[in-house]
């Protein structure tokens, strides 16, 4: 089998959510200008809040040999071997059971893993994604 890779889903809610934010960090940070000490609590916070809208842009799903990869953005990575993926179900609601979670829609699925895990992730094709997943942990 060969490694797949699958792009993450963004829907109209997850988009209207990111420009909503942005416009208010850039009059925040506008309003901050006035008074240059605020610009050292600002622009760090902008910084790190814009890390965390802009992350899911790079993230992906990757079907691999032995495991499931899937990348958050540009540092966090989560690798899960299929004989410890215990359950999949597809979802459609606004927020995720998992902490931890590539989920930029209100369409998802949660795969749960070991004992109490569970990952939420929300990709373009999950009907592809679902049934090769489905043969590989088979």
């Amino acid at each position: 089998m060969k490694n797949q890779r699958f792009k993450p889903l963004f829907d109209k809610t997850y988009k209207s959510i990111w420009i909503s934010l942005s416009v208010l960090m850039a009059l925040f940070t506008v309003i901050a200008a006035f008074e240059p000490t605020a610009l050292f609590v600002m622009i760090p916070t902008d910084l790190f809040v814009l890390y965390f809208l802009l992350s899911p842009l790079f993230g992906y799903v990757e079907l691999r040999e032995e495991s499931l990869f899937i990348r958050f953005g540009l540092i966090l990575k989560r690798e899960i071997p299929y004989r410890k993926i215990r359950g999949i179900t597809k979802e459609r609601k606004f927020y995720s059971d998992s902490m931890l979670a590539m989920k930029n829609a209100m369409e998802h699925v949660n795969i749960k893993y070991n004992t109490f895990d569970v990952m939420s992730i929300s990709i373009v094709e999950s009907e592809a994604f679902l049934q090769e997943l489905e043969k590989r942990i088979a």
